[in-house]
């Protein structure tokens, strides 16, 4: 992760001194005069990016002169790479690596939100999972345990340290290490690890196997926990302004059309997901309200510190775009 966001500032640094992300398909305007301004937006091919293909397929994003082209990517570190070299004019990012870039000085900005945790824990879609023949089954029984991640430093280890401290287990105590999403209840099921940190589609396969459900990490922060956001860099919302106020507006009108619609929404997964229809059917689906939670993202921030993931804190207007829906 350090190593990214090294690559990353270095990046930044020619950003701001003018290089990279002037091409056609980043020109400001809105498309004005009639024309059509195309943008790039780094996102990952999982479930909760539906409300970008809805906003697109709805047309909304048409509506405001705007064209969009999801650029797939495997992680967070390389997204906010391509976001901040200008390979890429907007990324769904998750609000840890936009606080780790913020920390660390990259010009990112959050101008919608994307993805929310549920409301109760029987629908919370992201989830610490034990295997059918484990005996975890509380978070305290997660102390002195393996736990698999995506990725190390990141949204899953701030979070669920959080979250087991929140219940009054030892975080400190556990001992994380990355797998791959798809390989994780492989590595469960054969012993590797001694629980998974599982968003879906992984947690439906989990507990069609037997698993248990150990700690609905989200739910332990609070309702509606924020998970991601739509970013772009302080430079192209400068210079585009109306674009990014553009994008926004068809990013909220997807984000309550999938709310309004959640048949159409998990159809809507399976053309940009490798998810199959009937599992699709069965998931979780994310929550996508439309408002930032200023003072939840607050308490990210600290958790990022306070987990030493980032040195210094901030405010947390200094990552949120002025005409963002934050309440």
């Amino acid at each position: 992760m350090r190593r990214h966001l090294g690559i990353a500032a270095l990046l930044c640094a020619a950003l701001i001194a003018g290089c990279g992300g002037d091409d056609e398909s980043s020109s400001g305007g809105g498309g004005g005069s009639g024309g059509v301004t195309k943008v790039k937006v780094g996102v990952l091919p999982i479930a909760n990016a539906a409300p970008l293909y809805i906003a697109r397929d709805q047309g909304y994003f048409k509506e405001e002169g705007i064209e969009i082209e999801p650029a797939l990517a495997q992680g967070g570190s390389e997204l906010v790479t391509a976001l901040v070299s200008g390979d890429d004019q907007f990324a769904f990012l998750g609000w840890v690596p936009v606080i780790v870039g913020k920390a660390k000085g990259l010009p990112i900005r959050a101008i919608a939100n994307a993805d929310n945790g549920a409301e109760t824990p029987e629908k919370e879609w992201q989830i610490i999972m034990s295997a059918k023949s484990s005996d975890i089954r509380s978070p305290k029984d997660l102390e002195g345990k393996t736990i698999a991640l995506n990725a190390l430093r990141g949204v899953g280890e701030v979070t669920v340290k959080a979250a087991m401290e929140a219940e009054g287990a030892d975080p400190d105590s556990v001992k994380f290490i990355e797998i791959p999403f798809p390989e994780m209840p492989a590595a469960l099921e054969k012993g590797r690890v001694d629980a998974i940190w599982a968003p879906e589609p992984f947690l439906t396969q989990v507990l069609g196997a037997g698993g248990h459900e150990v700690l609905p990490v989200y739910q332990s922060l609070g309702p509606l926990f924020p998970n991601g956001a739509y970013a772009t860099t302080d430079k192209y919302l400068a210079e585009n302004k109306d674009v990014a106020e553009g994008f926004a507006r068809a990013i909220n009108k997807g984000l309550k059309y999938a709310t309004d619609n959640p048949d159409a929404a998990r159809k809507t997964i399976t053309t940009f997901t490798k998810i199959p229809p009937d599992v699709v059917d069965k998931i979780r689906l994310p929550l996508w309200p439309q408002e930032i939670d200023k003072q939840q993202l607050t308490d990210l921030i600290g958790y990022t510190q306070k987990y030493g993931v980032i040195e210094d804190t901030f405010e947390v207007d200094d990552m949120i775009w002025e005409g963002a829906t934050t309440k």
